[in-house]
């Protein structure tokens, strides 16, 4: 059977370790949990409409919907100590910081403030610059959990900025003798050494936070590499840099590193450091914590960190972006767009922002909207390849396969050289050409991708399925068929394949056994069900076969197909 390739925007989820995310969670507390609901009858019977439609929102993860309702049930019952706890996690994950900070004052007062409160009215001193209530806020935050790691670095930003260098700087040894984290802490010791102007322990702290394994890398080398380019060792930053794409060669950040090391070279200018005042040394540790928390997709603390971050540093675009992401995948769309759409051209993460947006549409339901911004992105970005792969599987999905095709033809023009990488390209664009009746062209896309990478699976599949359908090549798709299902000998489409080229060359009792297994591995499927049930027939089995149709029609076969496979039920095959 064909079977398409899945989204190619799939993002893949590195796993940290567990204990540490466990950490970072449990230290939360409660406040987090805003899409549980608490008993009914800790609610008052007054704002009781108001609290199930701002419970219905937060459970449907319209943040900005739950928010407004939650400020509707403070305003009719504002000393309701679990009403105030949930708004305020709700009013700080949608940003809404000055509603946060009136119940985060109003829960302090009544001295019922968490260590999620207490956290923001440190936030909103540092902020302030009252740098003594800052300390002051820490202290009374506690140790348990995350706030043990985090605290001695917040304390070493206030103390620098309270002017008290020597103090600020003992608490970063303090906090690095504990070896837990280290990646995290020697990364933050670098920033805060960077931007103390002690170079030397700056670049000692980069490099060895690179060299503990499993280290949040991505943003060490932006700021070990912008490091090295300050001190005039562009070579070093250019190394780095390069390094590190090789693991991930698309990266945006990085690409951009490396443009911004040249332009820089060209026109003498020097880089600029990622931060810039202390306020945004502590910003840089909630990012650095999402960003931590998201490794094991952790989203609802991640997301709280995220806007604390943003609190401390309006214009933190790399916060934005994952923000965005947070919010696409618990389908809050709103506020993904609102999140992607902060970013601003000059960012790194613009291109990409903008066509995560496009994305958001075509997920809304606004196909002819998404095609429109990915239209306009390509004008802007005509030398980028990855907008008319995004164009050509945005048409492919809603079943426009011309267009499709022409956007996969331009994506194939922009290439030098075709590469082995390349075969996907031509084995998408065959499939949109296969779908829009176009075999020929088909045909010499799928061989195209076989002669880029020989032996592929999914390719000898799809073409060997296409020949036995079209009745063409049997013998040489039997051979094509032998060779995928040996590649990828547990994938119920490629041996459901094999079974129906079986089938149609009359060897029934082999297409059988290959179709058993096939139903076996896959067993939702309506097609390999239906071959099953043909298949069954043929050798005489007709209960079975009846059985396999009905099951068949049980998982909505294509609309066209379902009066065939009535007739069978009926009549036989």
């Amino acid at each position: 059977m064909k079977h398409n390739t899945p989204n190619p925007r799939t993002l893949s989820v590195v796993k940290r370790l567990a204990v540490a995310v466990t950490a970072l969670v449990l230290s939360m507390g409660p406040a987090l949990a805003w899409k549980e609901s608490p008993p009914l009858r800790q609610v008052s019977e007054k704002p009781f409409g108001e609290y199930l439609a701002g419970l219905h929102a937060a459970r449907n993860s319209d943040l900005h919907m739950a928010a407004d309702f939650y400020a509707k049930i403070l305003a009719l019952d504002p000393d309701d100590q679990m009403i105030l706890r949930k708004s305020f996690s709700i009013f700080i994950a949608d940003g809404q910081y000055d509603k946060a900070s009136d119940v985060a004052h109003k829960l302090a007062d009544d001295n019922v403030g968490d260590s999620m409160v207490q956290m923001y009215l440190f936030l909103e001193q540092m902020k302030t610059g009252n740098h003594d209530a800052a300390l002051l806020a820490l202290n009374n935050l506690g140790d348990a959990g995350v706030y043990g790691l985090f605290k001695p670095l917040f304390q070493s930003w206030v103390l620098l900025a309270k002017g008290d260098a020597k103090m600020a700087e003992a608490n970063i040894e303090v906090s690095l003798k504990d070896k837990n984290f280290l990646d995290f802490k020697k990364f933050h010791a670098g920033l805060f050494y960077d931007f103390l102007g002690k170079t030397h322990l700056a670049e000692q702290m980069y490099s060895e936070a690179l060299l503990v394994p499993g280290a949040l890398s991505l943003r060490t080398v932006e700021a070990y590499g912008i490091l090295l380019q300050r001190i005039g060792r562009e070579e070093d930053a250019r190394q780095l840099y390069t390094n590190y794409l090789e693991k991930a060669p698309e990266n945006a950040r990085l690409l951009r590193a490396l443009a911004d090391l040249d332009k820089g070279e060209k026109n003498k200018s020097p880089a600029v450091p990622l931060i810039s005042s202390e306020a945004e040394g502590v910003a840089e540790i909630f990012y650095t914590a999402a960003n931590f928390l998201m490794q094991d997709n952790i989203r609802t603390p991640a997301t709280i960190y995220l806007q604390y971050a943003k609190y401390l540093k309006q214009d933190f675009f790399i916060a934005d972006y994952l923000l965005g992401q947070i919010f696409e995948a618990e389908l809050y769309y709103e506020g993904a767009l609102k999140s992607y759409e902060r970013i601003t051209r000059e960012h790194a993460q613009y291109f990409r922002a903008r066509l995560q947006m496009a994305w958001v549409l075509e997920k809304q339901g606004q196909v002819d909207q998404a095609i429109a911004a990915m239209t306009h992105l390509s004008q802007e970005f005509p030398k980028n390849t990855e907008i008319f792969a995004a164009l050509g599987d945005v048409y492919r999905m809603h079943s426009r396969f011309d267009e499709s095709a022409v956007a996969y033809s331009r994506l194939l023009k922009q290439l030098p050289a075709y590469k082995e990488t390349h075969w996907s390209i031509f084995y998408t664009r065959g499939i949109v050409y296969e779908q829009g009746q176009k075999w020929e062209q088909a045909e010499a896309d799928f061989l195209k991708a076989l002669e880029l990478r020989p032996d592929q699976p999914q390719v000898l599949n799809y073409l060997a399925y296409s020949w036995v359908d079209k009745g063409i090549n049997v013998e040489k798709a039997r051979v094509m068929l032998e060779r995928a299902v040996e590649l990828r000998p547990h994938d119920g489409y490629i041996i459901d394949s094999l079974g129906w080229a079986l089938y149609r060359m009359g060897d029934m009792s082999k297409a059988v056994e290959y179709l058993e297994k096939a139903v076996l591995l896959q067993t939702d499927d309506w097609a390999i069900n239906d071959h099953l049930g043909d298949a069954y027939w043929a050798v005489g089995r007709k209960n079975e076969a009846k059985f396999q149709w009905r099951h068949a029609l049980s998982l909505k076969p294509d609309a066209e197909l379902v009066a065939k496979i009535k007739t069978k039920i009926r009549d036989g095959k």
